[in-house]
């Protein structure tokens, strides 16, 4: 039986564009897009980073960083300190805060009826298809 990786495309594009979706919807009170809470959300975990590791832990590239952090400056949802360390500001993290909330009412929602087992098969699934995507890219970049 041969399965194609349009299927998985598929899967995944499907969650998370119904998972934007959904914090779309449950923040409109705020008037932020599903990118820019994903950076507000990150920010409110990590207290504050530097644009490079903001760029990393949201693996984006350097420019949808730049074009989100304006966004949020201009919104005066984040703020710049000295030694350019990216942080909220007291509304930033009122919608960070809620995204987290609402991020798991989506969580337990998704998998309320979804087994232990049945979750444990899909995660190494999904794990050993993300090493394999890892190793490929990886020996493209030694050749």
């Amino acid at each position: 039986m041969k399965i194609s990786g349009v299927l998985f495309k598929n899967a995944i594009f499907s969650i998370k564009k119904c998972f934007e979706s959904f914090m779309n919807d449950k923040l409109k009170e705020f008037d932020v897009t599903a990118g820019q809470t994903q950076f507000l959300h990150i920010l409110y975990k990590e207290n504050f980073l530097k644009q490079s590791a903001l760029t990393r832990v949201a693996e984006c590239d350097k420019s949808y960083t730049h074009r989100m952090i304006k966004e949020l400056l201009d919104k005066k949802l984040v703020q710049i300190s000295p030694g350019d360390l990216i942080s909220l500001t007291e509304k930033g993290a009122l919608i960070g805060k809620e995204f987290d909330r609402q991020a798991k009412k989506w969580h337990k929602l998704l998998f309320e009826d979804v087994s232990k087992q049945d979750l444990l098969v899909v995660k190494k699934i999904l794990e050993t298809i993300s090493h394999k995507a890892q190793n490929i890219i990886n020996n493209m970049e030694k050749k």
